[in-house]
């Protein structure tokens, strides 16, 4: 006879939440994700160890 006290008397579930939740979590996962590849291009090791073309000695045979 007894109702359990889980929601109170005339609180309904909102769906608008629920969704604005799942938006914001997939949004933060992309964005880790994005970042993620940035960084791990960034510091790929074939780049690394290379230098810029603009510190290089310029090629002098087309002179």
């Amino acid at each position: 006879m007894y109702e359990s006290p889980s929601r109170h008397r005339g609180q309904h579930r909102d769906p608008d939440g629920a969704v604005l939740g799942a938006v914001w979590a997939v949004g933060n996962a992309v964005a880790i994700a994005l970042l993620g590849v940035i960084v791990h291009n960034d510091f790929a090791p074939a780049r690394l160890g290379t230098r810029p073309a603009a510190d290089s000695v310029p090629d002098s045979t087309y002179v």
